[in-house]
C-alpha cells in the first residue's frame, strides 16, 4: 500500500512539474485504485464527472421511456390475444406522445384496428355450462364405500374437465362474460332497461357462459377427494390446497379455478375480452374454504384477485335452501340479509343470483320483488338438456347446464355439439346405477 501511495505521489509531482513519464490515464488508474473506484467510471476516472453524470441521467431516462413503451406494448398484446382490441388500442394511447410515431406502436395500432374490423356480431343461442368442485383424488373418491355414489354422480374429475375445455376450444367455443348478454338502454325518464345484445366475436367463434357453483368447500362432502380450500400462491396466482393420502399439503391446480386459469393462460384466444366465468357462493359454512368470522382478510384477498383476473362472483343464497319451495318470504329476507352482511361484505356486491338447486321463484311474486330490492338482476336456474335465455327490461333469466358424472352419462347425447361424453367419462368411474 505504501508503494502504491508513493507511486501516486511521484506521478502527481511529475505531472505538476510538466515532466514526462506519467500519463493522465495512468494517473487516473492509480488514483482510482487507491480510493477503490477502479473500473467504476469511464476511462478509469477516479470519480464521476459532471459530464458523465449528465450523460448517465440521459441514458437512464431513455431506458425508462423504452421500458415504459415495452410495458404498454406487452399489455396491449395480451389484451389483443383475447380479442379486446378496444382496450388494446387504449393501452397504446397511453404511450408518451414522442413514441406514438415509433414503428412498433404504429404497426400494433394498424394490426389491432384491422382485427377489430374483422369481428362479427353474434345472434345465436348462448349456452351456460356449470360445474362444482373437481375430484382431485379418483382412488379416494371412487373407493369410498359411503361417498362413491355422491362423487360418481355429482362431480367431474380433473382429467374430464381438462378434456371438456380442450374439446370446447377445438370446436371454436369461447368464454364470454354474462354481462355481454345484454345492452343497457337509457329510457326517457333516466331509468335503465335491458335489451338482448348481439356481442361482437371473432369470426367462426361461438360464445358460451361458464360458472363454478358453490365454491365454498363444504366439510361434509370432502373426505379426501376434493381440494380443501382456495389459496393465493407465492407468485400471487389463485391455486388450491390439497392434502394427499400421505398427509402432504400440496398447492396447485387441484380444482376448477386454477385449471381453467391455466388453460386460458396457454390459450388466451379461448377468452373473449378476458372473460373467465362466474363463481357462486353460499355462506353457511364459510367461503373459499375459510371461516367468515376469523379469516376475513384471506377471503377478501382471494375475491379481489379473482375479480381482477376476469372472474365474477354470484350469490347462491346464504343457506343454500331452495328459495321457492323451502322458504317463506321472511326466511328469504333473512337469507338475503345474511348473505349481504356476511358474504358480500367480504367479496363485494353482486347483481348475479344462482337459484339453489335451480328452484326459481315465480315471476311477479312478492319473493321476486324481494330479490329485486336486494339488487339482483341476473338469475340462473337449471336445465339439463337445452339452453334458455329470457331478457326482460329489468331482469335476465338464464338456464345452466350442469356438467357432472350423472349428466355426462345420462345426457351425453345432448352435448355432442360440444364434446363426446362417452370419450370423456373417466374409466376410473364405477358403473352408474
Amino acid at each position: 500500500m505504501k508503494k502504491k501511495i508513493s507511486t501516486l505521489i511521484l506521478c502527481l509531482l511529475t505531472v505538476s512539474l510538466g515532466l514526462t513519464g506519467c500519463t493522465r490515464t495512468q494517473m487516473n488508474e492509480q488514483i482510482a485504485e487507491s480510493i477503490g473506484t477502479l473500473g467504476m467510471y469511464e476511462n478509469n476516472e477516479p470519480v464521476e464527472t459532471p459530464k458523465m453524470k449528465a450523460e448517465k441521467e440521459i441514458q437512464e431516462a431513455k431506458q425508462e421511456e423504452e421500458d415504459n413503451v415495452s410495458e404498454h406494448l406487452d399489455k396491449a398484446q395480451r389484451l389483443a390475444a383475447s380479442y379486446d382490441y378496444t382496450n388494446a388500442l387504449a393501452e397504446l394511447s397511453l404511450i408518451n406522445e414522442e413514441y406514438q410515431d415509433d414503428e412498433r406502436v404504429i404497426s400494433a395500432k394498424v394490426e389491432y384496428q384491422r382485427l377489430q374490423g374483422m369481428m362479427i356480431t353474434y345472434g345465436g343461442d348462448f349456452t351456460h355450462f356449470s360445474v362444482k368442485s373437481l375430484i382431485a383424488d379418483k382412488d379416494r373418491a371412487f373407493g369410498d364405500a359411503d361417498m362413491a355414489y355422491y362423487y360418481n354422480n355429482w362431480s367431474l374429475t380433473i382429467d374430464e374437465f381438462e378434456q371438456i375445455l380442450q374439446s370446447l376450444y377445438e370446436k371454436n367455443y369461447i368464454l364470454m362474460s354474462v354481462y355481454d348478454l345484454v345492452v343497457e338502454v337509457e329510457n326517457e325518464d333516466g331509468t335503465i332497461s335491458f335489451a338482448l345484445n348481439t356481442p361482437t366475436v371473432p369470426a367462426g367463434k361461438t360464445p358460451i357462459i361458464f360458472s363454478f357453483a358453490e365454491a365454498n368447500y363444504y366439510s361434509d362432502t370432502n373426505y379426501g377427494a376434493y381440494s380443501d380450500k382456495i389459496v393465493l400462491a407465492d407468485d400471487g396466482s389463485v391455486q388450491n390446497e390439497y392434502v394427499d393420502e400421505q398427509g402432504n399439503t400440496l398447492v396447485g391446480a387441484y380444482d376448477v379455478i386454477p385449471v381453467l386459469d391455466q388453460f386460458v393462460e396457454e390459450h388466451p384466444d379461448f377468452s373473449l375480452r378476458g372473460a373467465k366465468g362466474i363463481i357462486s357462493l353460499t355462506g353457511y359454512e364459510g367461503v373459499f374454504g375459510y371461516n367468515i368470522s376469523t379469516d376475513a382478510e384471506e377471503i377478501k384477498a382471494i375475491a379481489d384477485s379473482l375479480k381482477e383476473d376476469g372472474w365474477l362472483i354470484a350469490c347462491n343464497g346464504y343457506s343454500n335452501l331452495m328459495m321457492e319451495s323451502e322458504m317463506d318470504s321472511n326466511d328469504l329476507q333473512e337469507d338475503l340479509d345474511d348473505w349481504q352482511s356476511k358474504v358480500a361484505a367480504l367479496v363485494g356486491d353482486t347483481d348475479l343470483l344462482f337459484y339453489p338447486f335451480g328452484d326459481s321463484v315465480s315471476a311477479g311474486s312478492y319473493k321476486q320483488g324481494q330479490l329485486f330490492d336486494a339488487g339482483y338482476r341476473f338469475f340462473f336456474n337449471l336445465w339439463a338438456t337445452a339452453d334458455y335465455l329470457e331478457v326482460n327490461s329489468d331482469y335476465v333469466i338464464q338456464s345452466r347446464r350442469v356438467l357432472d358424472g350423472y349428466d355426462l352419462y345420462y345426457y351425453g347425447e345432448d352435448m355432442t355439439d360440444f364434446f363426446d361424453a362417452k370419450e370423456i367419462l373417466d374409466p376410473a368411474r364405477p358403473p352408474f346405477e
